[in-house]
C-alpha cells in the first residue's frame, strides 16, 4: 500500500464534518484526523463528540473519505493518581467512539515532566499505564499511538519507552515540527523508530522564530527529507498535515492551505518514488553488466574410433 494523505481538523475549525468530508474528497485527500477537545467544548464546529458516532462513520463511508484518526488532547505522565485514573478511562471511552466511528488510530501523548522529576521515573509510569490500555484498544481493533510533543519530543526516549511496552496496538503519532524543534531531524528519528511510526504528522516552520508556521517545504523543518525517509523504511501509512488554525485564527485559511499541501506532499512523493525506480533499474542493470559470464561446460571426450574387423 502507498503513503495516503490526510489532514487534521484543527486547520478548518469553522467547518463541520459535513464539510470537512466533502472537502477532503474535492481536495484529493484521502482521510481526515478528527481533532477532538470533548463533549463540553465548542471550538470546533466538527467536534465529533457532538455527534452520532454513526453518523460520522456513514458520513465518511459515504465520500470514500476515511477517518483516520481520533486525536485527543489526554496525556499519561500525571504524578497524581486520580488524574491518571480519568486519564485512563477517557483513553478507553475513545477507544470505543474511534471504532464506532471507524478510525484506525486514538493519538494521546506522553507530555509533560514536573520540575523535580527524573525523566526516566515519568517514562516508567506512562509504561506502566499503557499496557492494560493496549490490551483494550486489542479488544476493539484501534491502534493507541502517542504523540512526541512537550518534555519528549525526540526519538530515543520514545524507543525506549515502547521497548517497556512491548505491545502490538502501541505506537507513535510522529510529529516531525516537534522533533525538528529540538534539533533532530529525520535521518535520526525514522531510521530509529522505523515501523512504530503509525502515524506521520507534517507541518512547517522557521524553527525558532516563533509561531512562523509557512507552506510545506518553506520552512526549515524538513518536510521532504522526512517523506524521502519514511519512504526509505518502507513507511505505508498516512502522512497528516496539520495546520494549526484551531489556536492561531490568523494562519491561511484551510480552503487555501489545504489543497496547496496536498500538492506539495503529492509532488514529492511521486518524484521520490521515480527516482527510487529509476536508481533500482539502474542497480539491476549494473549488477547484470559486471555479473562473471558462467564458464562453459567443457565438451565430452571424442569416441575412440572403432576397429576394422
Amino acid at each position: 500500500m502507498a503513503i495516503k494523505l490526510a489532514f487534521s481538523t484543527v486547520a478548518c475549525p469553522e467547518w463541520t464534518l459535513e464539510q470537512v468530508a466533502e472537502r477532503a474528497r474535492q481536495m484529493g485527500y484521502d482521510g481526515v484526523e478528527l481533532r477532538t477537545l470533548g463533549s463540553g467544548s465548542s471550538d470546533l464546529a466538527c467536534e465529533p463528540a457532538l455527534t452520532q458516532t454513526t453518523k460520522i462513520h456513514d458520513l465518511f463511508k459515504a465520500v470514500g473519505v476515511e477517518p483516520v484518526c481520533l486525536s485527543t488532547s489526554t496525556a499519561l505522565h500525571h504524578r497524581n493518581s486520580t488524574a491518571a485514573k480519568d486519564a485512563c478511562f477517557q483513553i478507553s471511552r475513545d477507544l470505543d467512539t474511534a471504532a464506532e466511528i471507524g478510525c484506525r488510530f486514538v493519538r494521546i501523548f506522553g507530555n509533560e515532566v514536573s520540575p523535580g522529576e527524573a525523566r526516566n521515573a515519568v517514562i516508567q509510569r506512562i509504561a506502566e499505564r499503557l499496557g492494560p490500555l493496549g490490551d483494550k484498544a486489542g479488544q476493539v481493533g484501534v491502534q493507541l499511538l502517542l504523540e512526541n510533543a512537550g518534555s519528549f519530543c525526540g526519538a530515543k526516549e520514545w524507543w525506549w519507552l515502547l521497548n517497556l511496552v512491548n505491545h502490538p496496538m502501541i505506537g507513535l503519532s510522529w510529529n516531525v515540527a516537534n522533533a525538528a524543534a529540538i534539533g533532530e531531524p529525520a535521518a535520526v528519528s525514522v531510521p530509529m523508530l522505523h515501523s512504530r511510526i503509525g502515524l506521520a504528522k507534517v507541518k512547517d516552520l522557521h524553527v525558532g522564530e516563533g509561531s512562523g508556521y509557512v507552506p510545506l517545504g518553506e520552512g526549515t523543518v524538513g518536510i521532504e527529507p522526512f517523506i524521502k525517509r519514511l519512504l526509505g523504511v518502507g513507511y505505508d501509512g498516512y502522512v497528516s498535515v496539520e495546520w494549526d488554525r484551531l489556536w492561531l485564527a490568523s494562519l491561511t485559511p484551510a480552503d487555501q492551505y489545504l489543497p496547496d499541501a496536498q500538492q506539495r506532499l503529492k509532488g514529492w512523493l511521486e518524484t521520490i518514488t521515480e527516482a527510487g525506480e529509476k536508481g533500482r533499474k539502474a542497480a539491476e542493470k549494473a549488477a547484470q553488466k559486471n555479473a562473471p559470464k558462467p564458464t562453459p561446460a567443457p565438451e565430452p571426450p571424442a569416441e575412440p574410433a572403432a576397429k576394422a574387423g
